[in-house]
């Protein structure tokens, strides 16, 4: 006779001739998101060898994330950031607004750190570049479903980058204040509107412009927030 019990919210039981050894019942479930065809039917193939893995739905744009979500309930969203035109972070934001509590693993080709801030401001609780190995992708989808945070070992160093405000090679550094204004001219604010939000003159503001102009050996604010986005500047 088997004697059942719940270990961390799990159904699982335990031969009572082997008191030790226990057999989880319940399978992991994911919703696949990804705007290409071949590359789920890939991770479909990758994730089929782990027993405790199923994907139950997949999907390629924010609509049809959120409603397959809602429908099967899932452990585990696996989110590319890049569905067609649209931004997959949306998917996260999508499902927060709707209350929906599900783990969100980001699998992306990106390993800048201006979209891995991106995904995990809004939500997501892991990331994942899309060169990871088989086992090392199983595991992030346990470890997310568990509650943990995971992230590649290769996006630690830029997590840690953005963290304490170290700018990456051949990036010039900036000031605090710099790193405001910065942000708000992303924003589309003038020198004028940039001064109100900051409570300086805008003599001050206009500046701090001229001197982000001349560390970025650019003429046009265009092309400076296009070097500080990739450079992992923008909160």
């Amino acid at each position: 006779m088997n004697a059942s019990s719940s270990v961390g919210g799990r159904r699982s039981v335990t031969p009572a001739d082997e008191p030790h050894v226990e057999l989880r019942l319940d399978t992991l479930r994911i919703v696949l998101v990804d705007d290409h065809a071949l590359v789920r039917e890939g991770l479909r193939s990758v994730l089929a060898a782990f027993d405790d893995l199923e994907i139950v739905a997949e999907a390629d744009n924010i609509d049809a994330a959120v409603k397959a979500v809602v429908t099967h309930r899932p452990d585990v969203v696996l989110l590319d950031l890049q569905l067609h035109e649209e931004d997959g972070a949306d998917v996260v934001r999508a499902l927060a607004a709707r209350d929906v509590e599900v783990a969100v693993l980001v699998l992306s080709v990106h390993d800048d750190a201006n979209r891995l801030r991106t995904a995990l401001r809004a939500g997501a609780r892991g990331y994942l570049l899309k060169s990871a190995r088989p086992g090392e992708l199983a595991d992030a989808i346990r470890r997310v479903a568990s509650g943990r945070w995971t992230i590649g070992d290769e996006l630690l160093g830029l997590l840690i980058e953005s963290f304490i405000g170290i700018a990456p090679v051949g990036v010039p550094a900036v000031t605090p204040r710099e790193r405001e204004v910065l942000n708000l001219l992303a924003e589309g604010l003038a020198n004028r509107a940039v001064a109100e939000r900051l409570g300086i003159s805008t003599r001050t503001a206009q500046k701090h412009v001229e001197n982000l102009f001349k560390k970025f050996n650019v003429h046009e604010r265009g092309a400076l927030i296009e070097i500080a986005t990739r450079s992992g500047l923008l909160n």
